[in-house]
């Protein structure tokens, strides 16, 4: 007797658990690349076509001003991708982010001592190690920054399938036949329908590599958007107008120096042919998690890692510390997420893991720095940072105000620049009103709020570099 009652003890306790297990939401990341803030239908943009990404704004939450960690190099998104799994800030990152130490623990390898299983398609721009540590499942895996044109591509990503040793050779590596986006949406349509019966919760990670360059949208999106009926970028220019310490980098190489509006707007058209080619794709796994039953209990963030210029300012890449470059978009849908409401809240993606633990109702892990964005989802109309601050290498640095202004300070080869914005009155940062003798209050004021952000962020600026010091005094 006592066998039965002790077996049907383990019976309901594992009854129990699976009940438990149950009514854990799953969380899917969906991860875009080079995506700019203003390049979606929902949030302004009349050009572009985004209606999945638009219906995802409808049914959730948006971060207006959203912003990614800043930079180490020029691969910005090194960064972004360390920062929103680990919750941690730019300077936190030790080296240029490349590789995630086993100290910094990531979303779902701390979801995993939570009875989640976790699974990775597309981008990995950190070490191999870390995407072993942080997956029980993956495919389709890209480990790179970019498709470069001479390797295959979009057309033809050399990419892996899951190595349960996760040692990942070279010789394992396989060349695909369908377009990038398409491959990262199969195998977590894959993943998907794999656990529609299951009572475990997920965590899905899904990294687009789109619309990265080389943008080769394939048809019909390549054929999408007329260059002739894009309007240029009201911040359009021929040329910046001085060095900003980054105007030889890879991504200023892709067009001549001198920015005509005809070559903009081509490249805008292919741009936004790539971003509606990705809308499509995330359109699909939205449709699947629907179809599966799955869609109602599963939070789900949306976010680019980085902007881009594309002919603002004078510029095509995202080495900058200008809104275009900075602000993503960040759009959280799911269970008890209000719909169709817009934050203003200053963030960043390293307060995505700490508001999924909150969401959750589990504590994050101390290596994680962010802040809960559920404060600003329940409130979002109160402050909830009062100054956000942006740094690129260690040549541009910048601090934005909660209300609106921005202040950008530049020591290139120990030549100093200086730009002061009202990015209420200015959001395409046209006018620098640094000169300007009735902001010299303002310029100082913002000149120590720079400072006392870089040391909360605890960044440790060589100030014996030519000019920093009287720069930053």
């Amino acid at each position: 007797m006592k066998a039965v009652f002790k077996c049907l003890f383990i019976c309901l306790s594992l009854y129990a658990e699976i009940q438990a297990q149950s009514t854990k939401p799953n969380i899917l990341i969906l991860f875009t690349d080079d995506h700019t803030y203003h390049a979606l239908g929902a949030l302004g943009n009349k050009v572009v076509k985004t209606p999945h990404m638009d219906e995802l704004v409808k049914n959730g939450t948006t971060f207006s001003r959203a912003s990614c960690l800043g930079g180490k190099h020029g691969a910005l998104c090194v960064v972004s991708r360390a920062g929103i799994l680990t919750g941690r800030y730019l300077n936190s990152l030790p080296g240029g982010a490349d590789v995630i130490p086993t100290d910094h623990t990531m979303m779902p390898e701390h979801l995993k001592k939570f009875g989640y299983k976790t699974f990775a398609t597309g981008k990995w721009h950190n070490d191999k190690a870390a995407h072993f540590r942080a997956f029980d499942e993956a495919d389709n895996i890209f480990f790179g920054g970019m498709h470069f044109p001479d390797e295959g591509g979009h057309e033809h990503a050399n990419l892996y399938h899951y190595d349960p040793s996760g040692q990942y050779p070279k010789s394992a590596q396989w060349s695909a036949e369908k377009f990038s986006s398409t491959l990262y949406a199969d195998a977590a349509v894959a993943y998907l329908n794999q656990n529609k019966q299951s009572q475990q919760p997920f965590f899905a990670y899904v990294a687009f590599t789109s619309p990265h360059d080389p943008r080769t949208p394939p048809a019909p999106y390549d054929k999408m958007y007329d260059p002739n009926k894009i309007p240029l970028p009201k911040n359009f220019l021929p040329q910046h107008p001085f060095d900003n310490g980054e105007m030889e980098v890879r991504d200023e190489q892709l067009l001549p120096k001198v920015r005509t509006p005809e070559m903009i707007k081509k490249e805008l058209a292919i741009y936004y042919g790539m971003i509606s080619e990705v809308d499509a794709q995330i359109g699909r796994i939205i449709q699947t998690l629907k179809t599966n039953g799955q869609y109602d209990n599963t939070l789900i963030i949306f976010a680019g890692d980085n902007g881009l210029a594309v002919g603002s300012h004078g510029l095509v890449g995202k080495q900058s510390v200008y809104e275009h470059s900075m602000r993503v978009p960040l759009v959280m849908v799911g269970p008890g997420v209000p719909k169709n409401q817009k934050t203003d809240a200053l963030c960043y993606l390293s307060d995505i893991f700490p508001t999924v633990c909150s969401f959750l109702g589990i504590e994050k892990p101390v290596s994680s720095e962010g802040k809960n964005l559920l404060e600003a989802i329940r409130n979002p109309q109160a402050i909830f940072r009062q100054n956000i601050y942006y740094k690129y290498r260690d040549i541009q640095l910048a601090v934005r105000t909660h209300d609106d202004w921005k202040l950008i300070k530049y020591n290139v080869k120990g030549i100093e620049h200086q730009q002061l914005f009202n990015l209420k009155k200015d959001p395409w940062e046209t006018k620098n009103l640094a000169m300007d003798k009735k902001h010299q209050a303002r310029l100082a004021t913002l000149t120590e709020t720079l400072k006392a952000e870089m040391a909360f962020y605890h960044d440790n600026l060589d100030l014996t570099l030519p000019n920093w010091g009287k720069m930053l005094k």
